[in-house]
Parts: structure tokens; C-alpha cells; sequence
């Protein structure tokens, strides 16, 4: 799903389609400089310069912003005052401009898998929470690390977003502004909630702990980054969006915060109405674009015309219509521990942007963007473009990936690495089904969720129904199990028990019925937190082609009357169908919360209708790695989160898993952990494996060919700079007189002038950089060619 964006509505205006306003003045000044250093002479090399500095634009930016950016990272030096805080309320908390704000948290909304209907509601409330907000509106969403070493077999920290939406009111007495802001959260905290996102207007604690997070403190601004007193990685760059292209997709800034990055990213998006002054503005621009295609006689430059005319139309038939105009700003700040981690962290941020075709910029004027970025300060630094509200709705930053339920497990991770823990207990209905093919990774996933949560919970019970007997018998023993066989006492006082058969090889419906009806008295006599495993639930609730309504009512009681005892189910099966091809085994989905589908060789139309599978899932159902192939397995959840999971295990975990205990290479071993999923189980290594041969090889590389891959790994750019710095040296030489030893100066045909210096150098230039490409253009040829003949 994409959105359409209008062109600038002011763009740069450019001579002979090419050169903008600052191209020409730039050219003025160095020939005026020039006729008054050296008369039309130099006014000529004045032009020449000019010209060269224009075209050439090493990361995309001329010559002399380059300078300018580097006198201004010496030069401008300053510091962005804290804003007090003078009072809190139990919604709202006053600044000290009588200033009211009130924060509204907005939880994450994972999309990945969403339907595009499911996508066009997402976008379809945040459009109306700004077609209904006549005042300014910021979302804020902000990353910060969790600590999570408290979690068994999690890493230290993650990053997880919050996210904000932040409601001002000033101008009217304290008391007055107060009141709309308590009115308006509460207008927006039920508005998101009727369109399906979960919106919480914060107060007491809450509104304090939100405070503390997005209050950065005194600020000191030093060049092209600043650095906030309080927060985490404190050093800090920041980009506005300078210019959207025709289309986006539908969350393209959760993307920028689903990156990968060193650092920690947030996104500040402001809206504000338009005003009637811009109005007019409209209507001069249109009759002033209408103008210039009308004496337009150049090809290209009518069709950039054509289109801002048909935009502007556009934007003022939509509000004609009843549709709602705003003023669209998005600021994004890179943070880092170090100067190096926050531009690593920047240059993430740029990557994603231009594959959206998203221009951004660096703001010159830091400090007051540095208060643009703040929820506590006023600023005049606006970056904004008018655009449509379902266009500026498109941005969706609440997709963001990371999911910590405090006093939960972790269940896997995200592809960007972001770890899942979830509390099945603080569920509705804390049950669990999970689904796969033979060798999926399913019965493996279940040990090691029982693992972390016998390590993590305090006080636990575990069962155990293990109708084929030999997958849970070691790893069960090595939590201290009793194995109980069906039909002898169950009296017993362990912890964790495990229910099996004699003879797994006979029909044991009944008996398997009869151990989940014991289970179910037992898990229900307790006040502890009971996990119990049906393992091959297939076997219970059919016999056969048939359904086995003992074995399902036996399930559906466990499921349905155990929800208010902190008892949490997971029932384990190879195929779906065998629920939903009845009603009572649909009903017991039903009160399943969670649902874990791992590999599948085929997905029924039933199944995927009563799940409510996307396109794109059941094409991914097909596609999940197994433990079998890779170190690891993937399944996707629904439920708490909808999403693709990758399932690793420690070490110690895996050895306790496959062997019922460690064995002594795990114990004493350093190196990274060696996962295997379940079935035969290849072993692979987690972190990839050992250098190859070929990686060994380049860093033993000698001395030389490290530096001929330096020079052939630089940039055309770097190059550009290295030749460019030889015209102040040709000028310096010359006026010293110390080329004439050297180069015949009496040869060049403007009797050995400095402007014939220069014209030289110029095209020694052309020469080497056309050269140079050529080269880099054979290298990357002669790469691509190895590679592929490997």
C-alpha cells in the first residue's frame, strides 16, 4: 500500500534547468574577486572556479559548503538551555511558560504481515487523529536500551521504541489550558483505540517517567552534532526531510527504526493546520507556475512545471472537497556513545532514505533544531512541506519491531536482532498452539520454553503428556521430572511430572485422554503458576479419520476452565486441520492467545481462513528454515505480536535439550554456541562458523597489497578531493614563482598567466578523473566477473 506526495510546492528555482540561485551568486563573487585581483584575466579563471565548483560535488555537496561546514563545526559553538518543569499534574505537567502538555503512549503495531485492509485501517486512524486536530500534533518515537540480564538466555539489552503522541496548549489561562489538554488526550486516547492501535493517556508515574525519558537536558551544540546531558548514548546528529518523492510506502519510517544501527535512532513527526495565508500563497503559486509553462520553450522544464501545476490542483481541489491539508515535518536524530558510533548510526539512517528516494539534510542552524527536537522548547526552525493527511498518515511510526513483557521468557528474535519476551501468564488466556511438519523445530521450541521458564519463574509446575515417549523422557529427568505412566497412581510431589505411554506404538486414545483429565486436576488444585505440554494433541482429539469427543472435551476443558488459574496450555500437533475441521476443535482455538507455526509443506484453505493468513504468510509457512539446514529454526507468531521468529538456543540450553544434561565439551568450551534444531540435527555453528579460507588469506595480506585495496577501495570522491587540492597549490606555486623551473610556462598559449595554470590543471582533471572512472569501473567488472566464475 503507497501514498502519494506532492511536489515541493516552492522548489528550487534553477537557470537553464541546472543551476540554482546560489550557482550563480557563487560564480558572481569569484569573478568579481577575480577582476579585482587580476582584471578580465582573472575574472575569467573567477568563472572557470566558479563553474568547477559547482559541477563538482563530492558527497553531493560543492566545494565551499564543504569549508563553510568546516568552519562551522569549529566555529559554532553553543549551548541549548534545560526548560524547567514547574509543575506536574496528575495528567498534564506544566512548563514554565505556562506551557500544558499532555503525553498519549501509543504501543507497537507490527505490520509485517498485515492484510492491505488491515494496513488501510492503520492508515486510516492516524489520518483521522490529524484530519480531527485543529492544533499542532508531534509523535514522537524514541529508542532506548533494556536491560535484560535478569532474562535466561537473553542478550544484555535491546532496543525497544516508544512511541508519543504529545498534545500543547498555550495562550489561554493555566486552568483553561489544562482542561483541553486533559480533553484532547482523551479524545485521541479513544481514537486510537476504536481503529484498533492501543493509545494510553499517561498520568501519574507514568507521565513522569515518559517526562524523564524525552527530557534531554542542557544541550551543547558543536558543529554538525550536539550532546544532551541526560539519556542514553548522548552524542547526537540529526536530519530533517528536505523533499519526498512521488510515492511511499505504507510505514517507511518504522523502517528507519527497524534498522540495524550502532546506535539509537528516534523520529519526530509534527503536523500543524494550514493556515489561510498559505492559501493565497497556493493561488499565486499556481497562476505563477501557469505563467512560466506558458513561455516555457524548454522540454524538461515544462514537464517539472506540468506536474507542480497538476499537484497544486490537486492539493486545492482535495481541501475544496472536504479533504484536510497539513504542514508536514519529519526530524530524525542519529545517537551515539562516541562522535564515530552517532555518524555510523546517520549513515544507516541516509541508506534507508535513499531507497526510499527520501532526500534529507543536516539543519545548519543546530540549535534551534536541537529545540525543534525537544517537546520542551519552542522554535523557529520549521522544515515542513504541505501534503495531504493521508499522505502524511503513511509514515506509521508505530511498526517498530521489540516486545519485552516484564517477568516473561524470550520466545526467538527478529531478522534485525531485536528479541521477542513475552509473559504467557499476563494473557487473557495464556495458551499456546503450535504447528508444523515433522522436523519443523516445534518439539524443540516447547523443551526450550519450558527450560526458560523453569529457570525464570520463581514458583512453577510442569506437565508433561508425551504420547511417543522418548522426546521429553532425558530432558524432563534433568529438570528433576517423575515420569508417571498412564493408569498407575498420580500422586506424586514433584515439580515437573511427564505423562507417557507403555507402548507408544498402540492406540492410546483413551489413556492420553485420561492424562489430560488428570492434569487438569492437578494444575487445578494449585495457586502456583502451572505450564502444561500436550504433545501430539493430534493423537487426543481424533482416532483415525474420526474425531475423538473424549479427547477434545477432555482438551477444551483444560483450555477453557483453566484460564482464570494460571494455568497455560501448549498443545503441540503437525497439522491445524485437525482443530479446525471441527467445531468443538475451532472452539478450543478460540481460547488460544498465541498461535506458532513452524514449517509447513502446505497450507489447506480452511486453515488459512480460520487464521486469517495473509498472502504473504502462507507463502512464508512454506519457506521457514528447520534445525535440520541451519543452526537455528524460524516460525511465525500470531497473537501477541505478528511476526517472523528465528529460535536459537545456548550451548547449555541445546545440551540440556538433546542430551538430558552437559556434556563436557559444552561445559568447558568458550567458543560460540553451536545450535541444532530438532530431529537428526546438524550441527552448525551460530555465529556463522571460522574464517574462510579466502578472509584468512586477505588479513594476512602484505603491506603493498593492503595499500593498493585502499586505493582501489576509495571513493571517485576522494579522488575529486585529492585533485581539486592542487589548484591552491598551482596558484601558491605560481605566485612564488616555482613552476617555471619545472613546467615551460613560455609554451602555453596566454603568455604564462595564472589563468593558463589553471586551465591545465582543469583539464589534467577531466583527464584523470575520466581515467580513474575507467579504472573503478574495470575493477568492479573484473570483480563481478571472479565472483561469479566461484
Amino acid at each position: 500500500m503507497r501514498a502519494e506526495f506532492p511536489s515541493s510546492i516552492n522548489p528550487k528555482v534553477k537557470f537553464l534547468d541546472r543551476y540554482t540561485v546560489w550557482d550563480v551568486i557563487r560564480v558572481g563573487v569569484l569573478a568579481a574577486v577575480g577582476w579585482q585581483l587580476a582584471g578580465e584575466t582573472g575574472a575569467s579563471g573567477g568563472i572557470l572556479l566558479g563553474f568547477v565548483l559547482t559541477e563538482l560535488k563530492p558527497g553531493g555537496k560543492p566545494l565551499d559548503r564543504h569549508a563553510f561546514d568546516l568552519v562551522d563545526r569549529f566555529a559554532n559553538i553553543s549551548t541549548v538551555r534545560s526548560t524547567e518543569l514547574s509543575k506536574f499534574t496528575d495528567s498534564s505537567v506544566t512548563l514554565a511558560d505556562d506551557t500544558v502538555l499532555g503525553i498519549v503512549e501509543v504501543s507497537c503495531q507490527d505490520i509485517e504481515y498485515s492484510s492491505e485492509t488491515a494496513k488501510e485501517a492503520n492508515r486510516g486512524t492516524v489520518q483521522e487523529l490529524l484530519d480531527k486536530s485543529d492544533q499542532r500534533l508531534e509523535i514522537y518515537s524514541r529508542q532506548r536500551l533494556v536491560n535484560l540480564n535478569s532474562y535466561t538466555a537473553a542478550k544484555s539489552s535491546t532496543v525497544i521504541t516508544d512511541h508519543y503522541i504529545l498534545v500543547k496548549e498555550s495562550g489561554s489561562s493555566l486552568k483553561h489550558n489544562r482542561y483541553n489538554v486533559r480533553t484532547r488526550c482523551k479524545e485521541v486516547e479513544e481514537l486510537l483505540t476504536a481503529g484498533g492501535l492501543q493509545g494510553e493517556h499517561l498520568t501519574g508515574k507514568q507521565l513522569k517517567n515518559a517526562v524523564k525519558q524525552l527530557h534531554t537536558g542542557k544541550t551543547r551544540v558543536s558543529g554538525n552534532r550536539f550532546r544532551t546531558s541526560y539519556g542514553e548514548k548522548s552524542v547526537c546528529r540529526m536530519l530533517y526531510i528536505d523533499e519526498y518523492p512521488e510515492r511511499l510506502p505504507f510505514g517507511w519510517l518504522s523502517e528507519i527504526l527497524n534498522a540495524e544501527t550502532s546506535g539509537l535512532v528516534d523520529v519526530v513527526q509534527t503536523t500543524r493546520p494550514v493556515s489561510g495565508d498559505q492559501r493565497d500563497w497556493m493561488d499565486r503559486m499556481l497562476a505563477r507556475t501557469e505563467s512560466e509553462l506558458s513561455s516555457s520553450r524548454n522540454p524538461s522544464r515544462e514537464t517539472g512545471l506540468q506536474q507542480q501545476k497538476q499537484d497544486l490542483e490537486d492539493l486545492i481541489d482535495l481541501e475544496i472537497s472536504g479533504g484536510t491539508l497539513v504542514n508536514y515535518g519529519v526530524y530524525i536524530v542519529a545517537r551515539g556513545e562516541t562522535p564515530g558510533e552517532a555518524r555510523r548510526t546517520l549513515e544507516a539512517v541516509r541508506s534507508v532514505l535513499k531507497r526510499f528516494r527520501v532526500e534529507s539534510c543536516e539543519p545548519r542552524n543546530l540549535s534551534q533544531a536541537v529545540k525543534r527536537v525537544s517537546p520542551f522548547h519552542n522554535s523557529r526552525f520549521y522544515r515542513t512541506e504541505i501534503v495531504p493527511t493521508f499522505s502524511a498518515a503513511t509514515g506509521f511510526s508505530f511498526a517498530t519491531k521489540g516486545v519485552i513483557e516484564p517477568g516473561g521468557v524470550l520466545f526467538g528474535t527478529y531478522s534485525n536482532g531485536t528479541q521477542v519476551i513475552l509473559d504467557r501468564f499476563s494473557w487473557d488466556a495464556g495458551h499456546i498452539s503450535v504447528m508444523g511438519k515433522t522436523g519443523s523445530g516445534k518439539t524443540y521450541w516447547t523443551k526450550l520454553m519450558l527450560l526458560r521458564s523453569y529457570r525464570n519463574l520463581e514458583d512453577v509446575e510442569i506437565y508433561v503428556v508425551d504420547p511417543k515417549r522418548r522426546d521429553y523422557g532425558d530432558f524432563v529427568e534433568a529438570l528433576g521430572a517423575e515420569t508417571v505412566y498412564v493408569g498407575d497412581d498420580p500422586n506424586v510431589e514433584s515439580d515437573v511430572v511427564r505423562y507417557t505411554v507403555e507402548d507408544p506404538s498402540k492406540d492410546n486414545t483413551e489413556e492420553l485422554t485420561e492424562a489430560v483429565r488428570q492434569v487438569y486436576r492437578q494444575a487445578v488444585k494449585t495457586e502456583r503458576k502451572t505450564l502444561v505440554v500436550i504433545d501430539e494433541v493430534h493423537r487426543i482429539i481424533t482416532n483415525g479419520e474420526r474425531i475423538n469427543k473424549d479427547g477434545i472435551q477432555a482438551v477444551s476443558t483444560l483450555v477453557r476452565e483453566s484460564r482464570d488459574r494460571d494455568v497455560a496450555a501448549t498443545l503441540v500437533t503437525q497439522n491445524a486441520n485437525e482443530f479446525t475441521r471441527s467445531n468443538e476443535g475451532r472452539n478450543i482455538l478460540r481460547n488460544v492467545d498465541c498461535n506458532l507455526f513452524f514449517r509447513h509443506q502446505s497450507v489447506e484453505n480452511q486453515v488459512s481462513d480460520f487464521f486469517q493468513l495473509s498472502e504473504p504468510q502462507r507463502i512464508e509457512l512454506r519457506k521457514l528454515r528447520t534445525g535440520n539446514e541451519l543452526g537455528f529454526s524460524e516460525a511465525l507468531i500470531q497473537g501477541p505480536v505478528d511476526a517472523r521468529l528465528k529460535i536459537e538456543s545456548s550451548k547449555e540450553e541445546h545440551g540440556l535439550i538433546e542430551n538430558g544434561a552437559l556434556s563436557d565439551d559444552t561445559a568447558s568450551s568458550t567458543q560460540p554456541a553451536i545450535v541444532e534444531g530438532p530431529g537428526e540435527g546438524k550441527k552448525q555453528r551460530a555465529d556463522g562458523g571460522h574464517p574462510s579460507k579466502k578472509e584468512a588469506e586477505s588479513e594476512n595480506r602484505p603491506g603493498f597489497s593492503k595499500l593498493f585495496k585502499t586505493v582501489f577501495d576509495a571513493s571517485i570522491g576522494l579522488f575529486e578531493y585529492l585533485l581539486l587540492s592542487g589548484f591552491p597549490v598551482a596558484v601558491v606555486l605560481y605566485r612564488e614563482g616555482l613552476l617555471k623551473p619545472g613546467v615551460q610556462l613560455d609554451q602555453l598559449p596566454l603568455n604564462s598567466t595564472l589563468i593558463d595554470v589553471l586551465t591545465v590543471w582543469m583539464l589534467i582533471v577531466l583527464v584523470a578523473e575520466t581515467a580513474w572512472i575507467l579504472i573503478l569501473s574495470t575493477d568492479i567488472w573484473l570483480a563481478q566477473y571472479l565472483q561469479a566464475g566461484s
